[in-house]
């Protein structure tokens, strides 16, 4: 049934043209319908959000309309659980939640409309946030509202300020006579025109409940006159009739499913009666104008199934309270627990809804659902919650996947003593989630709990492999490698006897980790790419992102490739988000501003920043701080602060868990120290990094390390010791990335420079080389140095018979032995005796320092 209202359709597309346009009429005028071909007409950067009558919480409200801005923004809906956790530690959530929105639309030229906006009349924090994103968004974005009334919304401010016409409001949706007619002469051409304009009358103008009476009547123009004589409302009457067409037994199956969220064949199925769906299938054909599709899936109309609701209603409080649970049991067998909590909860059902998320709400969290758990948690009474173990170790989880240590551990430890009554599989499987938790923190506590859990002979086989393979990373902590390999093996040979995606992709993902760090990257690989394909098909985005963890280890520290390295962050970033975890938010920020750093981004290392501060790093305390000190100290040294470069990271190695990690900060901040002057603190580095290098087998972080303490030999003028640490680097080229092999040739003319060598051009070409191999940030440090020559710098550390052959050659005599002179050049790192001599002659006064020490020098000079 359609009907051309252009004049209407003229001034929808005008009010579409301002940054607020707002439909306000009652029920059945037509909104939805105008609104609809005006979404059409807009094209592909138009976006609907149906608002659906469940949609009545801020949590729902924002989960509906991410979901409807997914074709145009896919990480919005994902990045949902953590924007979710953040925005309820804040006393503004909607703020929250409204600049969240923001940042995603950012750039962005589009149109959103959101239909039905009057189911959320009465939660005010819809309204703040609805009205926080319109402003936040004004100017790119143009939001369409149809509602039935605004009175919750500034719309008066919104037209003061010229963001918005008056409301396109009742009086232009009314229908005109030649309308009805015109929609009469589809649906009932056999009623007269008296009669349809009489109806047009009754049901005031609203053409969707003249196109329901006149779709009910057909050709019956007695019904209608009957209904027009008995006065009162009309369309009741008129839905009174449809349903009079049917037998009981249909009647029945609609009333039973007027609060259903829709009408889907499964969902029917699920709520009992195995001819349901044939059932719908008969009243479908019959009543084709009650129902209408909407995402996919059969709906009542809005007007025909609020009529449905008053007949629930009539049997009272108990009824509508009934009807709702019967949804939300349906919504549960039917595999939609995330729905049905908000069925229970306007049901009243609190037990039923502590029970759906004893028994749903782990895999809900791990699906990226962690808003609608915590939403149905905190709508149960504070006693019940802590009845519950199950609850209490969610309420712990959440804490956990947000940094905070501290809280998270007093709600597993309340939730253990709560679980002493539980059955042995929960008390296993919240001693398992407690672990992990542990294992988030590196804490060594883990261990035993695990091992307990693998030794319990009641310990079912599934449990048994999630706890073997937590103990693989568990023991790599406590630098028990054999044991850790032998605990990951164990776990994957226990996946043949279970059939769990999850446990797959987890016990792939720790082994990887295993694998990771006992130096076998290739295998690391294969097992983090299997996890990852498996947690993805299944979306256990807390477990995918693990696994991009270990891959971006791999790209970074075996392969030295820059460019998947940051794409394998952005991935995690994006899991993160998914699963609201902000430990791994966190890494994937902190250390994309690492790798940005090191290319010397600025614009790149803004942004992150900006993200930065979104995040609550408190939250994960020293940890976060730590992670970004080599960051810090890099672009320290791009002002030439290397003594702040120095302070920064001066106390950071000893927090550095493996051997090769140590070694290389300590190579970091012996360079950071020689290019500051503090002589002794790089000396006293560069034997600590020595110490650690003797043990290691080359590889990329080894040979970094290596070259950064070969530049602080250079710095320090020890010529002789950065040849020797060139000379290891290049004895192992098969641990040299291209990247490294740039780094090399660069601080090795860098090395020939400080000898006095005229070899600008070949530092100048170094450094253009860093920048094409993402090290940019590492050519702006070595810009920053004193690159002149810097012999003058070694005099006083010249011993008396080294300072008596230069005395001799400055005074002119040449006799001097040969082997003598080339011992003085090599002390310097000069490269012949005419850069020795320039040297002292730009320096006088050090000279005379170093030879006033020595009084028959200056017998000699007479």
């Amino acid at each position: 049934m359609h009907v051309a209202r252009e004049a209407l359709h003229a001034r929808l597309k005008r009010a579409a043209t301002y940054p607020v346009a707002l439909l306000v009429a009652p029920g059945g005028f037509g909104k939805s319908a105008a609104l609809g071909r005006l979404h059409r007409e807009l094209g592909a950067d138009s976006y609907l959000y149906e608002v659906a009558p469940a949609h009545t919480s801020l949590t729902r409200f924002v989960r509906g309309l991410a979901e409807a801005l997914e074709p145009a923004l896919p990480t919005l809906a994902q990045s949902l659980a953590i924007a979710h956790e953040r925005a309820m530690q804040s006393p503004a959530p909607a703020d929250v939640l409204a600049s969240w929105l923001a940042q995603h639309l950012d750039g962005r030229s589009c149109s959103i409309a959101i239909d039905d906006y009057h189911y959320c009349d009465h939660e005010p924090a819809i309204a703040s946030f609805l009205a926080a994103a319109i402003e936040r968004t004004r100017g790119s974005v143009h939001w369409i509202v149809a509602t039935r009334t605004a009175a919750d919304l500034p719309f008066a401010t919104w037209f003061a300020r010229g963001d918005a016409e008056l409301p396109v409001d009742e009086s232009a949706f009314r229908a005109t006579a030649p309308e009805a007619l015109a929609l009469a002469a589809q649906v009932a051409p056999q009623l007269s025109s008296a009669m349809v304009e009489r109806l047009c009358e009754v049901t005031g103008g609203a053409l969707g409940k003249l196109s329901f009476a006149l779709a009910t009547a057909g050709g019956d123009a007695a019904l209608v006159a009957r209904i027009l004589d008995a006065g009162g409302d009309a369309h009741e009457r008129f839905v009174a009739a449809a349903l009079d067409s049917l037998d009981a037994r249909e009647r029945q199956l609609l009333v039973d499913s007027a609060f259903f969220p829709d009408v889907d064949r499964r969902l029917l199925a699920a709520a009992g009666p195995e001819d349901a769906a044939v059932r719908l299938a008969a009243v479908r054909e019959k009543l084709a104008h009650a129902f209408a599709d909407r995402n996919g899936r059969p709906h009542f109309r809005p007007l025909f199934a609020e009529a449905l609701a008053k007949r629930v209603a009539s049997g009272g409080s108990l009824s509508v309270r009934a009807a709702n649970v019967r949804a939300a049991e349906a919504l549960e067998r039917a595999g939609r627990a995330a729905e049905a909590f908000a069925f229970y909860i306007r049901g009243g059902a609190f037990a039923a809804l502590a029970r759906a998320i004893e028994t749903h709400g782990l895999r809900y969290v791990e699906a990226g659902f962690g808003e609608a758990v915590g939403e149905a948690i905190e709508a149960l009474d504070p006693m019940a919650q802590m009845a519950s173990p199950v609850i209490l170790a969610l309420k712990a989880m959440f804490e956990s996947r947000l940094g905070r240590f501290d809280t998270a551990e007093s709600w597993f430890q309340l939730s253990l003593n709560r679980a002493g009554a539980a059955p042995s599989d929960v008390r296993d499987r919240i001693s398992y989630e407690y672990c992990t938790h542990l294992l988030r923190f590196i804490r060594p506590e883990a261990i035993e709990l695990l091992e307990q859990l693998v030794a319990k002979p009641d310990t079912s086989t599934e449990l048994r492999c999630y706890a073997l393979s937590a103990l693989g990373p568990a023991y790599v902590f406590a630098r028990r490698f054999d044991a850790a390999a032998r605990s990951a093996e164990a776990a994957l040979s226990l996946l043949t006897s279970t059939e769990s995606p999850h446990l797959r992709a987890r016990a792939h993902h720790q082994a990887a980790y295993v694998a990771l760090f006992r130096g076998d990257g290739v295998r690391a690989k294969a097992l983090a790419s299997i996890s990852l394909a498996v947690a993805r098909e299944h979306g256990y985005f807390d477990v995918a992102a693990g696994a991009l963890t270990v891959l971006y280890n791999v790209a970074a520290d075996v392969d030295d490739d820059t460019r998947e390295s940051a794409r394998l962050l952005d991935a995690v970033a994006d899991c993160a988000a998914k699963s609201g975890s902000l430990t791994n938010h966190l890494f994937a920020v902190i250390a994309r501003l690492e790798l940005e750093a090191e290319r010397g981004d600025e614009n790149a290392i803004e942004q992150l920043e900006e993200k930065l501060r979104t995040i609550d790093v408190t939250c994960s305390g020293r940890a976060a701080y730590e992670a970004l000190l080599p960051s810090q100290a890099l672009r320290s040294s791009w002002s030439g602060d290397f003594a702040g470069a120095h302070r920064l990271l001066a106390a950071s190695a000893s927090q550095q868990w493996s051997a090769d990690r140590k070694a290389l900060r300590w190579a970091e901040i012996a360079a950071y120290a020689a290019a500051a002057g503090a002589r002794e603190e790089a000396t006293s580095a560069f034997g600590c990094a020595s110490d650690l290098l003797e043990t290691l087998e080359p590889d990329v972080r080894v040979q970094r390390a290596r070259l950064f303490l070969a530049l602080a030999m250079v710095l320090l003028g020890r010529i002789d010791s950065a040849r020797e640490l060139f000379d290891a680097v290049d004895a192992a080229p098969h641990a040299l990335s291209p990247r490294l092999r740039a780094l090399r040739r660069t601080f090795g003319a860098l090395g020939e420079r400080y000898r006095g060598a005229p070899n600008a051009g070949a530092l100048l070409e170094g450094l253009r080389e860093l920048e094409e191999h993402d090290l940019g940030g590492f050519a702006r440090m070595l810009m920053n140095l004193p690159l002149a020559d810097n012999a003058t710098l070694r005099l006083p550390e010249l011993d008396a018979a080294d300072r008596r052959v230069l005395a001799e050659l400055v005074t002119g005599n040449i006799l001097v032995a040969e082997r003598r002179v080339e011992r003085v050049i090599g002390r310097l790192g000069c490269r012949d005796l005419r850069a020795v001599l320039r040297a002292v002659a730009r320096s006088a006064p050090a000279f005379e320092s170093a030879r006033t020490e020595l009084p028959y020098q200056r017998s000699a000079r007479t």
